[in-house]
């Protein structure tokens, strides 16, 4: 009990020192799991947005648009919230008229790290039309990169896919 009596005019520093040593560690960590929880969320949010995007081509709202592909980024925005840019996704809608005819060549990707070989050609009545979406994500954090196993200053993409059978709107 007497030694609490004196560590108010204790002068000796060593609570600095371990505090000095430790609160990067401690604050690094913190600043970690937010910017990890946020990547999960823009995942989550992505998923949601591209889903409800392509509800609106299974029942050709879209494709009855004048600019089917202004409407089809418009119902996106509309979705992502105050958290998603976007403008910053990209979306690849191609249509099937066979499930099993589904492919996609891999992407391939410009100088800024944005793929260049999507399209946006959504199916038609009783077609199947098939999202995918991409939207990059930079961490700040210090050795995020190596944790994803990304190279030092490369975004991370965060993907969302969804196929879906058109209804018969003719």
């Amino acid at each position: 009990m007497q030694s609490l009596r004196r560590l108010p005019n204790a002068r000796n520093g060593n609570v600095m020192i371990e505090f000095a040593l430790l609160a990067p560690v401690f604050f690094m960590l913190i600043l970690g799991l937010v910017e990890f929880v946020l990547f999960q969320y823009k995942t989550y949010a992505l998923n949601h947005v591209v889903y409800e995007a392509t509800r609106n081509l299974q029942t050709g709202e879209v494709q009855t648009a004048a600019n089917m592909e202004e409407a089809f980024k418009q119902e996106a925005c509309d979705k992502a919230g105050v958290m998603i840019d976007c403008n910053a996704i990209v979306f690849d809608v191609r249509s099937f008229e066979e499930l099993s005819d589904v492919t996609y060549p891999p992407p391939t990707f410009d100088e800024d790290g944005l793929p260049d070989n999507f399209v946006f050609e959504p199916g038609g009545s009783n077609e199947y039309s098939v999202v995918r979406a991409s939207l990059q994500h930079q961490f700040i954090t210090p050795f995020m990169d190596e944790l994803f196993q990304m190279g030092p200053d490369l975004p991370a993409i965060v993907n969302a896919f969804c196929i879906v059978k058109n209804e018969p709107w003719d």
